[in-house]
């Protein structure tokens, strides 16, 4: 997606609103402007993921991703098989039943350098953003049937 349209409005609307200002203002918008884009163009791609993240969330089987080409970002739609629904827990006392989606979250996780660099390139490999390999991974991970690891005959009880 070429961004230079909608950064080229901006540096317009910021001529615009110094049109009657001395030379010097102008001369210092100039420069100002160029001085943002890249802030702006990183600020419009994440704008682009999270849209990406959120429309994939609603989406049944589709999958929307962004990946960079140079410095413009490219929108990719993919349809996926949609996965076997996953057994369901019953709910725990107390609960009013499985909770709904409320949307994206915005959640920071702090990786260990190594484990960052493979999950970047199995996401490049795999021809999508860190993003949404980290979300389909959680989701995957999410629908896997849960062992519960307390009834298990390989419990270990005693003293150390």
């Amino acid at each position: 997606m070429d961004l230079n349209p909608y950064l080229g409005a901006v540096a317009a609307d910021l001529e615009k609103a110094t049109a009657l200002a001395d030379d010097a203002t102008r001369e210092l918008t100039a420069r100002v402007a160029v001085a943002v884009e890249p802030a702006l163009r990183l600020a419009m791609t994440q704008l682009l993921a999270d849209a990406a993240a959120q429309l994939t969330s609603e989406l049944g089987t589709a999958v929307i991703t962004v990946r960079m080409d140079g410095r413009e970002p490219v929108l990719d739609v993919q349809e996926q098989a949609a996965p076997a629904p996953a057994p369901t827990a019953p709910a725990p006392a107390g609960s009013d039943g499985p909770a709904e989606d409320d949307g994206v979250a915005r959640v920071t996780v702090r990786l260990p350098e190594q484990l960052k660099r493979r999950a970047e390139g199995l996401a490049q490999s795999a021809d999508q953003s860190l993003n949404t390999w980290i979300v389909q991974a959680v989701r995957r991970a999410a629908q896997a049937p849960h062992t519960d690891h307390r009834n298990s005959s390989r419990r270990v009880t005693g003293w150390a």
